[in-house]
């Protein structure tokens, strides 16, 4: 299997799925004391930053002719509503197929969703540190976000959507490598 057709089998609707599962559970074992808790990214506390991700997955599946939505003041119901929007719109035929515009370029469905998932993983990172709660995410689609990540981070810190990738072992566990080279202090 060509890099090309690998990054194609890690980039399905099934895998999001699967990652949203896992910052689904996240969510849901928040403690309600904890929604204004600081997270590493320093300008969102932890409802600010489960805000985010419903935003995102929203947008995307309007980018590909889903449904929109917005929050609630249910936090895990707002994520799992976005997610199955997101899912539903994967679930249409040739959608990670056809180009779209995008907050970087016009790209791919399946490049638009690889880049969503390298943002799910690395944003399963920041709940886990603000909570305390285990970051129970794919191991083969965290090794996905890192490889993805590692080709584009000069494009991501350009952004402005990423820091400056921080110091950190090579044999640190994969998803704190992903954190440090998403700009987050691993310590």
């Amino acid at each position: 299997m060509s890099a090309s057709e690998e990054d194609r089998a890690l980039m399905s609707a099934e895998d999001f799925a699967r990652v949203s599962a896992a910052i689904e559970a996240l969510i849901a074992a928040v403690r309600p004391d904890q929604w204004d808790a600081d997270t590493p990214c320093t300008d969102w506390n932890l409802r600010q930053l489960v805000d985010h991700l419903v935003e995102v997955n929203y947008s995307l599946a309007e980018r590909f002719g889903g449904p929109g939505g917005d929050t609630c003041d249910d936090p895990a119901a707002a994520y799992r509503r976005s997610a199955q929007a997101l899912s539903d719109a994967l679930a249409r035929p040739g959608v990670l197929d056809q180009t779209y515009p995008g907050p970087f370029a016009h790209t791919t469905g399946e490049r638009q969703l690889q880049v969503r998932m390298a943002d799910l993983v690395t944003h399963g990172w920041d709940l886990a540190q603000a909570t305390g709660i285990p970051a129970d995410l794919p191991v083969d689609l965290v090794q996905n976000a890192l490889g993805f990540v590692e080709k584009l981070v000069g494009a991501f810190a350009r952004s402005g959507k990423f820091g400056t990738p921080q110091p950190i072992a090579a044999d640190a566990p994969i998803l704190d490598r992903l954190a440090a080279l998403s700009g987050r202090p691993v310590g």
